[in-house]
């Protein structure tokens, strides 16, 4: 329902007071019940009908402890009369009048900017600005999806997909959550969110209109941001139910109307199976300590793997406050700070955790109404939450979606393929991110950590790593792992139920083999989560029982569990839902295994390696796969008849290595794709081998079943000649980077093959700056008349390490640092990347200065 409003001025006595205070106390007194409370209430109404309150709001947000209610209360007495977008101009030019912000944004050749302010707010203010000068399109698309207005300005999306976005952003009152969150910031962080908005506005209105330049240039979804719009950004990029908005969005009620149509099908309900796995993003990371390196610092390799187009791209930037933070590296468009970086002292990088921060519920519903499920001894009713979402229409017509969602004590109910709501059962699931407002917090605090035990200390203080494994490295030569994401605290009785529910629940087991999802009866308070009062999110697992490895030599991760991420000394025993252990591993942690094991002579003869030693390691592109099955392959295929003789020839040849002119690459690419990714790990189709405890980075291995090989073989063959390629094409022929349809031949491979450096490829048709409209080649799994576009892999990559003077870093950003295709910067980093040109980065103040190609002072101030 929409909420009722007060006119601005009688509301004033209302405002809130800047107390900053915790509210994780108050969640852990009912743990679980706090998923309806979080769910309740849409701010929707005041997304589709503001009114003076939020500009109010605005005003509170911009300004803090600073805040002046009488002043502010003249203005809205003057103003009052106007029509709400002339009142809301007059909000922000009396905010815009009051701020004070000053910071240097100096450019270095490839677009970085180096960023200096006296406090964060203004640090925020250069930030913004200055992504803004990039990416404005993208990050004015992601307010757009926060709040929850996709639909209404972008129309109902492939297969109602946007309409789905809505609906969960909406439903779940993500916006809501967020109110919470920015209330609960320290000072700094909200002035640090404030300058953000600040300074993001500002280049809006400066760049009106078609004057941005960029691809989105014009379009009516161009608007100024607020507080409360980034914090909703933070919000979704932390959880993992909005990724799965199809699968939430998709549930129709066994008694609805049977005309009433569900919103999504069951190709999009399982995509949301892929969103919920973080699909096509992960990472490699290398911590090296003082026995692995050269001169006995701390080294450290950063290679996430991440979306070449859209929202979710990295932007480099070096962020200083004297005396407080100097801080080198990237982070996720639209958001303040560094996510993967390195300070004086310390530097650090992610991966993608394989921990679980989702668990599914059965519901047992009533016989009678399958509106009520059975929670121990009661019957509880599921909350129905209909929402109302603007769709534009035909002839700029707006038109009104209504949908429904409900949500249980557990979470939001679900269905995707094999588990619909029916008579009998519902599903749910509980994201163990909702809560988690302490992120941006996080990240600052690691940025200003001047050890790695302060570091750790941050890690303990906030536990508010979403999703992802954190691996650091220090100047003084120690190496950590942590895999610090948040997920919920079963008991040890949850665990053993669920785990005999694997040989009797075809649908648990089902669920947990192909996806490491777990499935729990709702219906028993045991599979509740256990709140514990040390953490700042309620039942979620605290941070002394989550995986943690400190050594001397080396520590990585490859987006694996916690399981190897030392060899040396593997873990077990925590949390069943931190993932797998005493199992196989992909392809490419074994490739990683090696690689820092230095069976491939990278370190040299002493072992230790320096950073061009790791940057020679990651671009040799060796794979995995042809190392393993390339000999007993080509055995096969000269057994197999004189047909395959030219394709066995090209085999023989073959390096194994996915570099640009290693001919042969793209043939053996179609080959072992003609797999299931679940190949790559078991015995059976694709290895002989089955996988060893005791050998786990040399099995599975060995050629499986040889008919099945030779005849994948033969339809490889196939596919390059519908492609036009020939037999012993290479990568240079075939594999692209595609920035504003100029191809720019990339090295790198995919997960079936077992490379370190990741570059896969898909369709990037959807994307305005890709330039391309990819169309499938047969049945190849990747093969587009366009070759293999490149649509995520290594993006942001670093290699880190110490001398006497501090921190010393080379880097890539593969993708280029603008998202402009009009910006010199478009495109000049992915030509390095190509040629494995590393970059130096500056960092000391003498290698800034003399780096230098533009300097500008922003000051508030300029625009009045």
């Amino acid at each position: 329902m929409p909420r009722k409003t007060r006119p601005l001025t009688a509301r004033l006595s209302d405002l809130r007071g800047n107390t900053n205070v915790s509210l994780s106390h108050g969640f852990r007194v009912a743990a679980l019940f706090v998923l309806p409370a979080l769910f309740a209430g849409s701010a929707a109404a005041s997304v589709d009908r503001p009114d003076a309150s939020d500009l109010l709001e605005y005003a509170q947000d911009m300004q803090s402890s600073r805040f002046d209610s009488v002043a502010y209360q003249t203005l809205a007495r003057q103003i009052s009369t106007l029509p709400y977008a002339q009142q809301q101009r007059r909000v922000f030019d009396w905010v815009d009048a009051q701020e004070r912000y000053e910071v240097t944004v100096r450019k270095g050749p490839y677009g970085v900017p180096h960023i200096q302010a006296n406090d964060y707010g203004a640090l925020g203010y250069g930030e913004a600005y200055a992504a803004a000068e990039d990416h404005l399109c993208n990050i004015a698309l992601e307010i757009v999806k926060a709040r929850g207005e996709s639909s209404r300005y972008l129309g109902p999306g492939v297969k109602q997909s946007n309409i789905a976005l809505d609906a969960v952003v909406r439903g779940l009152n993500l916006r809501g959550q967020a109110r919470v969150a920015l209330d609960a910031q320290d000072r700094e962080v909200r002035s640090w969110l404030a300058g953000y908005t600040a300074g993001f506005n500002r280049y809006l209105r400066e760049h009106a209109g078609a004057r941005n330049s960029s691809w989105c240039s014009g379009a009516d979804w161009l608007r100024e941001a607020s507080p409360l719009d980034l914090m909703t950004r933070m919000v979704i990029a932390a959880q993992t139910l909005p990724r799965m908005s199809a699968a939430i969005a998709g549930v129709k009620a066994p008694n609805a109307d049977p005309e009433t149509a569900s919103l999504t099908d069951q190709s999009m309900q399982l995509a949301a199976l892929d969103a919920a796995a973080l699909e096509g993003m992960g990472s490699n990371g290398w911590a090296l300590g003082s026995e692995y390196t050269e001169n006995g610092r701390g080294m450290l390799l950063a290679n996430p793997h991440y979306p070449w187009y859209g929202e979710s791209r990295f932007w480099e930037k070096h962020l200083t406050i004297p005396g407080k933070v100097n801080i080198y590296g990237a982070q996720l468009l639209g958001s303040p700070g560094v996510a993967i970086g390195f300070n004086s002292a310390l530097g650090w990088t992610h991966t993608v955790s394989a921990s679980q921060r989702l668990v599914l519920y059965r519901l047992t519903l009533d016989p009678n109404n399958p509106l009520r499920y059975r929670y121990g001894d009661q019957w509880l009713d599921l909350e129905p939450r209909s929402i109302e979402i603007p769709v534009a229409g035909e002839n700029g017509s707006i038109n009104t979606h209504t949908h429904t969602i409900y949500t249980s004590i557990h979470g939001p109910l679900l269905t995707m393929p094999g588990m619909a709501w029916d008579e009998k059962y519902a599903y749910a699931a509980r994201d163990a991110n909702v809560g988690n407002h302490s992120l941006l917090a996080q990240w600052k605090a690691m940025g200003e950590a001047s050890s790695l035990d302060d570091f750790i200390e941050a890690h303990r203080q906030y536990n508010a790593m979403p999703w992802v494994n954190t691996i650091a490295t220090s100047e003084d030569g120690r190496a950590l792992y942590l895999d610090n994401s948040t997920v919920g605290n079963l008991s040890k009785d949850a665990e053993a139920q669920w785990r005999d529910s694997l040989k009797e629940d075809p649908l648990a087991a089902q669920l947990y083999a192909g996806r490491r999802m777990l499935l729990l009866d709702g219906s028993d308070p045991e599979n509740s989560w256990i709140d514990d009062p040390s953490v700042p999110i309620a039942g979620t697992v605290p941070f002394e029982n989550r995986p943690k490895i400190e050594r001397k030599d080396y520590v990585f991760n490859s987006n694996d569990s916690y399981w190897l991420s030392s060899p040396r000394e593997p873990l077990a025993g925590y949390s069943v839902l931190y993932g797998p252990t005493e199992s196989a591993r992909s392809l490419r942690t074994r490739m990683n295994i090696r690689m820092l094991e230095n069976q491939y002579g990278d370190a040299g003869d002493d072992g230790r390696f320096n950073i061009h030693e790791i940057q020679r390691a990651l671009f040799g592109n060796r794979g995995l796969s042809a190392e393993l099955l390339l000999p007993e392959l080509i055995d096969s295929c000269r057994s197999a008849g004189a047909d395959l003789a030219d394709a066995c020839a090209v085999l023989e040849a073959y390096d194994g290595s996915l570099n640009l002119d290693s001919p042969g690459a793209p043939l053996f690419r179609e080959w072992i794709t003609r797999y299931d990714r679940l190949d790559t790990v078991n015995a059976g189709k694709l290895f002989d081998e089955d996988f060893d405890v005791e050998r786990p980075a040399m099995t599975p291995s060995g050629l499986g079943e040889t008919e099945f090989a030779v005849q994948s073989l033969r339809d490889a063959m196939a596919v390059l000649e519908t492609a036009g390629l020939p037999l012993d094409a290479t990568l240079r022929d075939s594999q692209f980077a595609w920035r504003a349809g100029k191809a720019i031949p990339v090295h790198g491979g995919n997960g079936f093959e077992g490379v370190a450096n990741l570059q896969m490829s898909g369709n990037p048709s959807a994307s305005p700056i890709s330039g391309i409209k990819a169309e499938k080649v047969a049945d190849s799994r990747y093969l587009t008349k366009d070759g293999y576009a490149v649509v995520h892999g290594s993006s942001f990559i670093y290699t880190l390490g110490f001398d006497d003077e501090g921190p010393v870093a080379e880097a890539l950003l593969s993708y280029s640092q603008s998202g402009n295709p009009n910006s010199r910067h478009f495109r000049d980093q992915t030509s390095l990347y190509a040629e494995k040109k590393w970059r130096q980065v500056a960092f000391q103040e003498d290698d800034v200065a003399q780096s230098v190609r533009s300097i500008r002072i922003l000051r508030s101030s300029d625009t009045r």
